[in-house]
């Protein structure tokens, strides 16, 4: 090839391959898609910006833009937004519709209600999203929950807690569901 040819040849390869770039880039950049208000903008605290007096915050579960990418982040969205609704409105047979078998066998009506009477959740934040098995999810996420101190945590008694949780999701006939922690809780907790 000339050296006439070669300059061309050249610049052209070289611009070719700057422009794979900047269109992967813009690829692998892209945000997930928001649908409404359910992914979350990239935050550097929980509820940190949620005034004590506005404590908890929303009860709308919120996606971070990691766990609204993962391929059930939706699904998990979903089953934990009924979770949230039926503790704050303080609704067992709701609350029923979200857990796995084996956990309410493990937990009376009366027993729920006692623990969750003055509960209410809010900020609710999922971080990441694994997928242990092809019917299991690991879900990290933070929330806020006010309650009477009498039913807080007797580690943290406190009317106002931020949450930093792993919660076990399981398929279970067919729809997600919130199972109990295996070998106890993986919850780490501070005052408001």
């Amino acid at each position: 090839m000339s050296a006439r040819l070669l300059l061309p040849a050249v610049l052209l390869v070289a611009a070719a391959t700057a422009g794979v770039g900047v269109l992967a880039r813009e690829v692998y950049q892209r945000p997930a898609v928001a649908q409404g208000d359910q992914v979350a903008a990239p935050v550097t605290g929980s509820s940190a910006s949620v005034p004590r007096s506005a404590q908890p915050g929303s009860g709308a579960v919120q996606l971070s833009v990691d766990a609204a990418q993962h391929p059930d982040g939706q699904r998990v969205r979903e089953v934990l937004q009924q979770f949230f609704d039926a503790i704050n409105t303080h609704d067992y047979d709701e609350w029923t519709k979200t857990v796995t078998a084996h956990r309410v066998q493990g937990t009376s009506e009366t027993e729920w209600l006692a623990d969750y009477e003055s509960s209410k959740d809010g900020s609710i934040l999922v971080h990441r999203i694994e997928s242990v098995t092809p019917t299991r999810l690991r879900v990290m996420m933070t929330f806020t929950s006010t309650q009477d101190v009498a039913k807080a945590p007797a580690e943290l008694q406190s009317d106002c807690i931020h949450w930093r949780v792993v919660y076990p999701i399981q398929e279970e006939r067919g729809a997600l569901r919130i199972d109990s922690s295996p070998g106890g809780s993986t919850s780490r907790f501070t005052p408001c």
